[in-house]
């Protein structure tokens, strides 16, 4: 390939570098947190999502058909279910660094833990 003909790759390289930069932001750089109001899904220190500690049901470890998903893992181990008592799809899953204690904040804060 000459170098005249490089700029027919940009799209490509584009494409690859943007790739690169959304699969670092869901396996590294997006967060769970727990406060006083809200579960929130952080990227970079941005809340993407929150849902209210008011609208979740129970929580626990198991994963159903149809969810809501905002995952940073692949492993079924570190999954959390929030089931919410409103909206169109019910079933919230996370994937917090450590679930149990993530699980134990909830249980602190009044939501039912339910045993998977």
């Amino acid at each position: 390939m000459t170098l005249a003909n490089w700029h027919r790759l940009w799209p490509f390289l584009f494409t690859v570098g943007i790739l690169i930069v959304l699969v670092f932001t869901i396996f590294f750089a997006m967060t769970f947190t727990v406060d006083d109001v809200y579960v929130r899904v952080r990227v970079y220190g941005w809340t993407v999502r929150k849902v209210a500690l008011a609208d979740i049901a129970w929580a626990d470890q198991k994963v159903v058909f149809w969810n809501e998903h905002y995952t940073s893992s692949l492993s079924p181990r570190r999954v959390v279910r929030l089931r919410r008592r409103t909206g169109l799809i019910p079933n919230f899953i996370i994937t917090p660094e450590d679930p149990r204690d993530f699980l134990c904040s909830l249980e602190i804060r009044g939501i039912e833990v339910r045993a998977s």
